[in-house]
């Protein structure tokens, strides 16, 4: 009997362990009326033509009332100055199971996935497409700050 109620307490302890990892994420709503300064940064990969190229981003995400993103962007890649890019996109909310996404590649730009953090005065964003939309070949995170 000692066995047994062993054996149970065990394989209890093995499934409430379990579900400790089948946790859910936050929704994350598209922000309104929210203005935020980000930076970014990134080292392009071994594969790239310029392997080890450093990258850094600036520049400001704003949110109209209806939660359209506009995005104006500066960077630096490999010590060249790049173009300001300024475009409209999408934002997507997050669900417990997505991260949210926001998409200026019908405009000529990145596409994201964010988070909010902080009360929801940051993003934490996550570049997943460049422009066209083609998968980055570097791995690129930001927070953008509330003004």
């Amino acid at each position: 009997m000692k066995r047994f109620s062993l054996i149970v307490i065990l394989i209890g302890a093995v499934f409430g362990w379990g579900n400790a990892f089948a946790v859910t994420m936050p929704t994350n709503a598209c922000p309104t009326t929210f203005t935020c300064a980000f930076d970014a940064a990134e080292v392009r990969p071994l594969s790239d033509a310029t392997p080890g190229a450093p990258g850094v981003f600036v520049g400001y995400l704003s949110f109209n009332g209806s939660g359209a993103p506009t995005l104006d962007s500066l960077g630096i890649l490999n010590g060249n100055v790049q173009t300001l890019l300024t475009a409209v996109g999408t934002c997507t909310a997050g669900t417990i199971s997505a991260l949210g996404i926001l998409d200026f590649t019908g405009n000529g730009g990145p596409k994201f996935l964010f988070v909010s953090d902080n009360s929801g005065a940051e993003l934490r964003v996550m570049l997943v497409a460049d422009a066209g939309p083609v998968t980055p070949s570097a791995v690129n995170l930001g927070t953008c700050t509330q003004q």
